[in-house]
């Protein structure tokens, strides 16, 4: 991530804790809040720019610099393949690892879930020989490394969850409630390139807005979010054959 989207990612984290909208800012400003939302997704706004914008909402434009540059600090963290494989291996300690990762202490996770303390132990002295934590007296826990767990899509863990996403995820009947659209056309590559990129910028997003009621205990609940396009047709598309040497 560049300095500039680090930059304004903490910015907009900043205008969320004081409950500043874009239609707050959009009067002193002298703009509309449509401008203001683009202004804010745009990498080459000026230095003047975010100083009005930080003046507007009174934000310290030094904290948010601070807290840009702790975010640059705390990057994403992988893991290696040996580590990985461990826990692709355990469901029950993968699952342990990653409400760890929340901040739920191993008490809080023997209180509310169904584990004896025997097993929290075992996976606790697992993890600490995978040198994923530092175990210390009392089950008190420190993480090897700060930042965003993220598996690769390529490692085991990473295989694993996407092998239950393809199994699981569509196997599903969606609801009202729920959100799923499919749609198909026939478009060109560098215009499915400008929307991966469109819905990279989505997705990074609603990570955003999730790590921010995270921080500030909103209640949530857990949702997958699948982003996906590929060649593909309706099989009926393939009934009536094409001549041979007949274009399009």
């Amino acid at each position: 991530m560049s300095q500039i989207d680090q930059f304004l990612n903490s910015l907009k984290r900043a205008l969320k804790a004081k409950n500043v909208l874009y239609r707050d800012l959009a009067k002193p400003l002298g703009l509309s809040e449509s401008s203001v939302k683009r202004i804010l997704s745009n990498k080459s706004l000026s230095l003047e720019r975010l100083e009005e914008i930080c003046r507007v909402a009174d934000i310290s434009f030094s904290e948010v610099v601070k807290a840009a540059n702790l975010e640059e600090a705390n990057q994403a963290v992988t893991l290696s393949d040996e580590q990985e494989k461990a826990l692709a291996e355990n469901a029950r300690l993968l699952h342990y690892f990653m409400m760890l990762q929340e901040g739920k202490t191993p008490q809080k996770i023997e209180r509310d879930y169904h584990i004896p303390s025997s097993e929290s132990k075992k996976y606790l002295f697992h993890l600490d020989r995978l040198n994923l934590i530092e175990l210390h007296p009392r089950d008190k826990v420190k993480f090897k490394r700060q930042g965003f767990l993220r598996f690769r899509r390529d490692g085991p863990v990473g295989k694993a969850l996407f092998d239950q996403t393809k199994s699981s995820y569509l196997s599903y009947d969606f609801k009202n409630e729920d959100y799923i659209r499919f749609s198909f056309f026939k478009i060109s590559p560098p215009a499915l390139a400008k929307y991966k990129a469109k819905l990279e910028r989505i997705l990074l997003e609603m990570q955003e807005e999730a790590r921010f009621e995270g921080e500030h205990h909103v209640p949530v609940q857990d949702t997958g979010v699948l982003l996906a396009f590929r060649p593909w047709q309706y099989s009926y598309m393939g009934a009536i054959k094409k001549k041979e040497g007949k274009e399009e």
